[in-house]
Protein backbone atom coordinates (compact mmCIF):
# COMPACT_ATOMS: atom_id res chain seq x y z
CA UNK A 1 0.00 0.00 0.00
CA UNK A 2 2.27 2.72 -1.23
CA UNK A 3 1.41 6.37 -1.52
CA UNK A 4 0.59 7.44 -5.08
CA UNK A 5 3.47 9.51 -6.37
CA UNK A 6 3.59 8.51 -10.03
CA UNK A 7 2.75 10.61 -13.08
CA UNK A 8 -0.83 11.67 -13.61
CA UNK A 9 -2.35 9.44 -16.30
CA UNK A 10 -5.89 10.78 -16.01
CA UNK A 11 -8.02 10.59 -19.18
CA UNK A 12 -10.82 12.79 -17.81
CA UNK A 13 -10.52 16.10 -16.00
CA UNK A 14 -11.97 16.27 -12.51
CA UNK A 15 -13.90 18.76 -10.43
CA UNK A 16 -15.05 19.17 -6.86
CA UNK A 17 -18.72 18.23 -6.85
CA UNK A 18 -20.82 18.44 -3.67
CA UNK A 19 -22.26 14.98 -4.08
CA UNK A 20 -23.15 12.49 -1.36
CA UNK A 21 -21.74 9.06 -2.21
CA UNK A 22 -22.68 5.79 -0.52
CA UNK A 23 -20.41 2.76 -0.66
CA UNK A 24 -19.80 -0.71 0.72
CA UNK A 25 -16.67 -2.81 0.56
CA UNK A 26 -17.17 -6.00 -1.47
CA UNK A 27 -16.51 -9.18 0.57
CA UNK A 28 -16.70 -7.29 3.88
CA UNK A 29 -19.46 -6.59 6.37
CA UNK A 30 -22.10 -4.75 4.38
CA UNK A 31 -22.01 -1.54 6.39
CA UNK A 32 -23.06 1.32 4.12
CA UNK A 33 -20.84 4.36 4.50
CA UNK A 34 -21.43 7.85 3.13
CA UNK A 35 -18.96 10.55 2.18
CA UNK A 36 -18.40 13.55 -0.04
CA UNK A 37 -15.66 12.95 -2.61
CA UNK A 38 -12.81 15.44 -2.85
CA UNK A 39 -13.20 15.40 -6.64
CA UNK A 40 -14.82 13.31 -9.34
CA UNK A 41 -14.33 12.59 -13.04
CA UNK A 42 -15.99 10.43 -15.63
CA UNK A 43 -13.70 7.54 -14.68
CA UNK A 44 -13.42 7.75 -10.89
CA UNK A 45 -13.02 9.91 -7.84
CA UNK A 46 -10.76 10.83 -4.95
CA UNK A 47 -12.36 10.04 -1.61
CA UNK A 48 -11.52 10.72 2.04
CA UNK A 49 -11.26 7.64 4.26
CA UNK A 50 -11.26 6.94 7.98
CA UNK A 51 -9.41 3.66 7.48
CA UNK A 52 -6.68 2.68 5.06
CA UNK A 53 -7.83 0.45 2.20
CA UNK A 54 -5.55 -1.88 0.29
CA UNK A 55 -4.93 -1.09 -3.36
CA UNK A 56 -7.24 -3.36 -5.32
CA UNK A 57 -10.09 -3.24 -2.77
CA UNK A 58 -13.40 -3.55 -4.60
CA UNK A 59 -16.31 -1.28 -3.73
CA UNK A 60 -19.97 -0.95 -4.60
CA UNK A 61 -20.67 2.76 -5.05
CA UNK A 62 -23.95 4.64 -5.37
CA UNK A 63 -24.07 8.18 -6.77
CA UNK A 64 -27.07 10.47 -6.48
CA UNK A 65 -26.21 12.87 -9.31
CA UNK A 66 -29.64 14.27 -9.99
CA UNK A 67 -32.27 14.67 -7.31
CA UNK A 68 -35.43 12.67 -7.94
CA UNK A 69 -33.65 10.54 -10.57
CA UNK A 70 -32.45 6.96 -10.40
CA UNK A 71 -29.23 6.64 -8.42
CA UNK A 72 -26.25 5.30 -10.34
CA UNK A 73 -24.80 2.10 -8.92
CA UNK A 74 -21.23 1.31 -9.89
CA UNK A 75 -18.44 -1.13 -9.21
CA UNK A 76 -15.16 0.55 -8.30
CA UNK A 77 -11.60 -0.40 -7.42
CA UNK A 78 -9.10 1.38 -5.17
CA UNK A 79 -6.09 2.25 -7.35
CA UNK A 80 -4.03 4.32 -4.89
CA UNK A 81 -4.03 5.34 -1.23
CA UNK A 82 -2.29 8.30 0.45
CA UNK A 83 -2.03 9.52 4.01
CA UNK A 84 -3.83 12.79 4.73
CA UNK A 85 -2.34 13.74 8.11
CA UNK A 86 -3.81 17.26 7.98
CA UNK A 87 -7.32 15.78 8.32
CA UNK A 88 -7.90 14.13 11.71
CA UNK A 89 -11.37 12.88 10.80
CA UNK A 90 -10.25 11.31 7.51
CA UNK A 91 -6.52 10.45 7.81
CA UNK A 92 -6.40 8.76 4.37
CA UNK A 93 -7.56 9.46 0.85
CA UNK A 94 -7.88 7.07 -2.05
CA UNK A 95 -8.28 7.20 -5.78
CA UNK A 96 -10.99 4.88 -6.99
CA UNK A 97 -11.65 3.88 -10.57
CA UNK A 98 -15.13 3.06 -11.80
CA UNK A 99 -15.10 -0.39 -13.44
CA UNK A 100 -17.57 -2.14 -15.74
CA UNK A 101 -19.48 1.12 -16.22
CA UNK A 102 -22.50 1.22 -18.48
CA UNK A 103 -22.01 3.79 -21.26
CA UNK A 104 -25.19 5.69 -20.33
CA UNK A 105 -24.00 5.98 -16.71
CA UNK A 106 -20.53 7.17 -17.76
CA UNK A 107 -22.13 9.81 -20.01
CA UNK A 108 -24.37 10.99 -17.16
CA UNK A 109 -21.39 11.27 -14.77
CA UNK A 110 -19.29 13.05 -17.40
CA UNK A 111 -22.12 15.47 -18.19
CA UNK A 112 -22.50 16.39 -14.50
CA UNK A 113 -18.73 16.92 -14.22
CA UNK A 114 -18.70 19.07 -17.37
CA UNK A 115 -21.68 21.11 -16.13
CA UNK A 116 -19.92 21.71 -12.81
CA UNK A 117 -16.70 22.64 -14.63
CA UNK A 118 -18.62 25.17 -16.68
CA UNK A 119 -20.03 26.68 -13.49
CA UNK A 120 -16.55 26.88 -11.99
CA UNK A 121 -14.97 28.05 -15.26
CA UNK A 122 -11.71 26.53 -14.10
CA UNK A 123 -11.69 22.74 -13.60
CA UNK A 124 -8.85 20.89 -11.94
CA UNK A 125 -6.69 19.37 -14.67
Amino acid sequence: MEDHKGPDRRKYFRVALPLLVSYTVVDAPQEIKELYPKDISGSGMRIPLKEKFAVGTLLKVELDLLKDEKKIQLDAKVIWVNSAPEDRQYPYEAGIEFINVDLADRIMISNCVLYRAELLKEPYI
